[in-house]
């Protein structure tokens, strides 16, 4: 999957979502990704907004979580 095509329809799309819907949305993006992207792209696509940095970090923390079990 093209990381830039990407970035242009999630920024496209939010246009449409109401604000106090976008962290879910991202959050929901973010956790499709994780089986389809790998680290450095999905650190890439957790650049584009706030929204996503969040889930990024959320993401990674779960990760790290895991890998310390």
């Amino acid at each position: 999957m093209d990381i830039e095509v990407l970035t242009e329809a999630y920024s496209i799309l939010k246009q449409y979502i109401p604000v106090k819907d976008r962290q879910e949305a991202a959050d929901n993006l973010m956790t499709a990704m994780t089986d389809m992207l790998g680290d450095q792209d999905l650190k890439e696509l957790s650049g584009v907004d706030a929204p996503l940095g969040r889930a990024y970090k959320e993401y990674a923390v779960i990760e790290d979580d895991l890998d310390n079990d």
